[in-house]
């Protein structure tokens, strides 16, 4: 038997082996079904992502909403139905923040999404022709008159930050649909998104330092995942319904559905478990930074995002320079980094070749948020104006 002919069918048996161990994967014995109208309320906002302009009848998914409103835990236990042949997960989170509030961050064009969730998000942006770019920049102000809902269509690219299980990540497109509404006297956000087709092949990535928002992008095709690190892996398909609720003038609660089906060969590795790894990280940082009281003020963020997003090419390289040695210094301690294949990436302070203009701003404007929060940038931001800090409400 020739070399090449066992490596196949080495790569075959690793290939049997991992689908085996995650059809494995543990599943909770108190795991709970939704309620089947609740299910068909998620259905039909999930079509309504798809149908631009149509008519939005809050009572043809009041099942989610009243669930939503009465909802107690963290609903991890909780299983929804699967979707486009995909696992899927629920979570619930309570924040001290208005509804308003988060809005000025979270649905604000000028600031960046991945600001607010940089555990689980690189890179991600409004495409032209969106209603929150083009239509309703500010839509946290129709929250004092609801008499009727308001719904915002759009599209947006996204490129995920490393998960903890096989370290890739990816770019892809997402419908989005927004809904404002009054319901049972609260007001109430959704957020809807249905990815379009399947990502880019996955690339190997590093989670550096999570707790610091800190991640290696390796620009090399796979997996940072052992036996199945060859693997040319993809995204093909995501969806998400996240219900904010405002429960009081300093307090929102939030549900969120998500639906992953990724893997290679157009096989689905995602298990719930990683789902919920996922959410879990991306509620955590998201609820860290939200309570900030080291946070900037809405107005003042999105002014240092464009002044940033507004430097020159030599002040964007002096910087981006300053952080590839610094990933540089990270690498050498890093288990996660002790393959010939990264630190080739890295050595030299040679790491920033790898990034374009906006992965570049990305990192740098990460940095920016981790010197306002309190963390240790690796960056220097000396001579950047700031203004009083505020109480996270």
């Amino acid at each position: 038997m020739s070399i090449a002919t066992c490596a196949r069918r080495l790569s075959g048996l690793y290939v049997f082996l991992f689908v085996f161990i995650a059809l494995l994967a543990p599943v909770n014995a108190q795991s709970a079904p939704l309620p089947q109208p609740v299910e068909q309320s998620l259905g039909t906002l999930l079509d309504l992502s798809l149908k631009r302009n149509a008519e939005v009848n809050p009572q043809s998914f009041a099942s989610l909403l009243d669930f939503v409103s009465q909802a107690k835990g963290d609903a991890r236990d909780l299983v929804p139905a699967r979707r486009y042949d995909a696992n899927g997960t629920v979570l619930r989170v309570t924040m001290k923040t208005s509804l308003q509030r988060l809005m000025r961050y979270c649905y604000n064009p000028a600031i960046p999404s991945y600001l607010l969730f940089p555990s689980v998000l690189r890179l991600g942006g409004w495409y032209k022709g969106s209603d929150i770019v083009d239509k309703d920049t500010k839509p946290w102000l129709h929250l004092g008159k609801l008499d009727k809902p308001v719904a915002l269509w759009g599209s947006e690219y996204e490129v995920n930050a490393p998960d903890s299980f096989g370290g890739g990540y990816y770019r892809y497109d997402l419908n989005r649909l927004i809904i404002l509404t009054k319901y049972n006297g609260k007001n109430m956000l959704i957020s809807v998104s249905k990815q379009k087709d399947k990502s880019t092949v996955g690339k190997k990535a590093v989670i550096l330092d999570d707790g610091d928002f800190s991640y290696f992008y390796s620009g090399i095709n796979g997996l940072n995942k052992g036996l199945i690190g060859w693997a040319d892996t993809f995204m093909y398909d995501s969806a998400s319904v996240q219900v904010f609720v405002e429960e009081g003038p300093n307090q929102t609660s939030f549900m969120l559905f998500k639906w992953l089906r990724a893997g290679w060969a157009g096989m689905n590795m995602v298990q719930k478990d990683h789902i919920n790894e996922g959410s879990t990280r991306y509620a955590k940082a998201f609820k860290r930074i939200m309570e900030s009281d080291k946070l900037p003020e809405p107005e003042e963020f999105a002014q240092r995002v464009h002044e940033l997003t507004s430097m020159s090419d030599a002040e964007l390289e002096r910087k981006i320079s300053a952080y590839s040695v610094a990933i540089e210094n990270i690498a050498k301690t890093s288990p996660a980094m002790d393959k010939s294949e990264f630190q080739k990436v890295v050595e030299g302070g040679k790491y920033s070749r790898t990034m374009n203009r906006e992965e570049r701003l990305s990192a740098i404007l990460v940095e920016y948020l981790k010197s306002r929060l309190g963390k240790t940038p690796l960056v220097d931001f000396t001579g950047m104006p700031t203004v009083v800090r505020h109480k996270a409400g």
